[in-house]
C-alpha cells in the first residue's frame, strides 16, 4: 500500500534476509511502541514469491506510514572510501565484484561518518515488488546501518577492535581502529568451529595483538557465549556485547526478539 506521509506518525521497518523475513512497526503514540513480526516464509518458492504473498495478506503491510524502511541482510556488498564513490559507476562496481549476481538491483548507502559507501544488491522482483506498494520506501545494507552503529562503539577505550555479529547461519566480522574501518566480510557458517577459524584467520592477517586489541560478539541465534569462551584461549579481550546496554536510552531496550542489525536501524537516525 502506498504509504501517506499526512495519515500518522508510524513507520514501518522491512528486514529481508536470504531465507527470512519480518516487519516492525514504530508508532510512539503507544503504550508499546515496537510491535515486531516474523513472517513465515515457504522454502518451496521464491524470495520475490513470498514477499508478494506477504504484501497480499500480512495486515501489516497494508496501513499506511510516514515512512518506510527496507533492511537488506545479504553477504553481496561490497566498500568504497566516499570520496570515491560515483553513483554512475555502481552497477560496474558491484558487477565486477558479484558477476553471476544477474537479476539484481544495485543500490547504495553512502556513509559520511564513517567515511565509505557500501555498493549492496536486491533481487530485482522484490526491489519492484516494494516499490510498487511503498514508492518513498528507503533502501538500506545491513551492513549499513552495523558499520556506523560499530564505529561509534570503537570509539570507547583504546586498541582495535573486531565486531562479530552471527545471524541466519552467516558471520558477519567489522574491524576498526577508534573509529577508522579497517576491514570487513561476510562469511557463511554452519557452527562456532567455522566461526572460530575465520576469526582467528582473519586477527591473523591483520596482525593485530592478543592483549591490547580486543573482540565484541553479538548474535541472533545464541552462538556467542560458547564462542567467546573458546576465543578466550587466545584472545585476552574478547567479550560479549550486551544489547540492554547498546540500547539502554532507547525504547528497544535490547529486544532480542527483534534481530541486531534492525535494533541498530532504528536507532541509528538513518
Amino acid at each position: 500500500m502506498v504509504d501517506n506521509p499526512t495519515t500518522n506518525n508510524k513507520s514501518l521497518s522491512i528486514r529481508i534476509s536470504s531465507d527470512g523475513l519480518s516487519f516492525c512497526v514504530y508508532a510512539p503514540a503507544e503504550v508499546q511502541p515496537y510491535t515486531y513480526k516474523v513472517y513465515k516464509v515457504r522454502p518451496v518458492i521464491s524470495l520475490a514469491a513470498n514477499v508478494k504473498d506477504a504484501l497480499l495478506t500480512e495486515p501489516m503491510l497494508k496501513e499506511h506510514y510516514q515512512r518506510v524502511n527496507v533492511l537488506i541482510s545479504t553477504p553481496d556488498f561490497t566498500t568504497l572510501p566516499a570520496e570515491d564513490f560515483d553513483r554512475e559507476t555502481i552497477d560496474d562496481v558491484f558487477h565486477f565484484v558479484f558477476p553471476t549476481s544477474v537479476q539484481t538491483r544495485v543500490s547504495y548507502n553512502v556513509l559520511r561518518r564513517s567515511g565509505i559507501a557500501i555498493i549492496f544488491g536486491l533481487d530485482r522482483n522484490v526491489y519492484q515488488l516494494l516499490l510498487d506498494d511503498f514508492p518513498r520506501a528507503r533502501f538500506y545494507a545491513s551492513a549499513s546501518t552495523l558499520v556506523e552503529f560499530f564505529s561509534e562503539k570503537s570509539l570507547i577505550g583504546s586498541g582495535k577492535r573486531m565486531f562479530v555479529y552471527l545471524h541466519d547461519h552467516e558471520m558477519n566480522l567489522y574491524c576498526f581502529d577508534q573509529g577508522k574501518m579497517l576491514f570487513i566480510n561476510s562469511f557463511q557458517v554452519q557452527g562456532i568451529g567455522d566461526c572460530q577459524y575465520f576469526i582467528m584467520n582473519v586477527w591473523k592477517k591483520l596482525g593485530w595483538d592478543q592483549v591490547d586489541d580486543s573482540i565484541c560478539v553479538v548474535d541472533d541465534n545464541d552462538w556467542s557465549r560458547p564462542l567467546v569462551e573458546k576465543i578466550r584461549y587466545f584472545i585476552k579481550s574478547a567479550t560479549l556485547i550486551d544489547r540492554t546496554e547498546d540500547f539502554r536510552d532507547t525504547i528497544t531496550r535490547g529486544n532480542r526478539l527483534i534481530p541486531y542489525d534492525l535494533q541498530t536501524l532504528l536507532v541509528c537516525g538513518f
